[in-house]
C-alpha cells in the first residue's frame, strides 16, 4: 500500500502481481510447516529423539554440554532447511533436555534464535543466501564471499552468552523484580 498511495513507485496494476507472488510465497512456507510438523509429529511417535539424545548422553552432559548440542543442530538444520520447520521438529525434542539440566528457557530462546540466524545466512543451502541473490542480483559466490565476517560475529555472541547469559537476561530480570 505505500508503494502504491504514498511513494506511487507501484501502478494499480502491480498490486495483482505482488499480491499473486505473496500469495505463493507463502503457500510454500506453510506447505513447508505442515509438512515439518507432520515429520516431527512422526519422529516423536516413534521416539526417535529420545533414542538419538540417549546415544549421545545429554542427559549427563550439563548445561554447557545441552547448549553447545543445541546450537549445533538448530545451526546445521537452518544450513539446509527453512528456519520454521527445523524450529518445529526441533524444539519439542530439546524442550524435556532443557527443562531436566535447568537451563532458563529465555537464554535457550535467544540462543535457537541466534543459531537460526547463523545457519540461514551460511553456506551451502541458507536461505538468508537465497534471498539476498534474489534482493540484490547478484551471483551465488558473491553473496557467500560476504557471510564470513558476519557469521564469526554471530558465533562469538553466541559463545558469549553461552558463558554470560546475564547478556540475554539483564532486560527481563530488571523488568520483571
Amino acid at each position: 500500500m505505500l508503494e502504491g498511495f504514498i511513494f506511487r513507485t507501484m501502478k494499480f496494476s502491480d498490486f495483482y502481481a505482488t499480491a499473486l507472488s505473496t500469495g505463493l510465497v507463502t503457500a510454500v512456507v506453510f506447505i513447508l510447516v505442515g509438512a515439518g510438523a507432520a515429520f516431527a509429529w512422526v519422529l516423536s511417535y516413534a521416539q526417535v529423539p529420545q533414542q538419538i539424545l540417549g546415544m549421545i548422553g545429554i542427559a549427563e552432559m550439563g548445561q554447557y554440554g545441552v547448549l553447545f548440542v543445541i546450537s549445533v543442530a538448530f545451526f546445521v538444520g537452518c544450513m539446509f532447511v527453512d528456519p520454521i520447520v527445523v524450529i518445529l521438529i526441533l524444539v519439542p525434542i530439546f524442550a524435556p533436555v532443557v527443562n531436566n539440566v535447568g537451563l532458563d528457557p529465555v537464554l535457550v530462546g535467544t540462543i535457537i534464535t541466534l543459531q537460526v540466524a547463523i545457519g540461514s545466512a551460511t553456506p551451502p543451502f541458507g536461505c538468508d543466501i537465497f534471498t539476498a541473490i534474489a534482493i540484490f542480483k547478484r551471483p551465488y559466490i558473491e553473496v557467500v564471499k560476504g557471510t564470513p565476517p558476519f557469521i564469526f560475529i554471530l558465533l562469538s555472541v553466541a559463545v558469549a552468552l553461552a558463558f554470560f547469559p546475564q547478556i540475554a537476561l539483564f532486560l527481563r530480570d530488571v523488568a520483571f523484580r
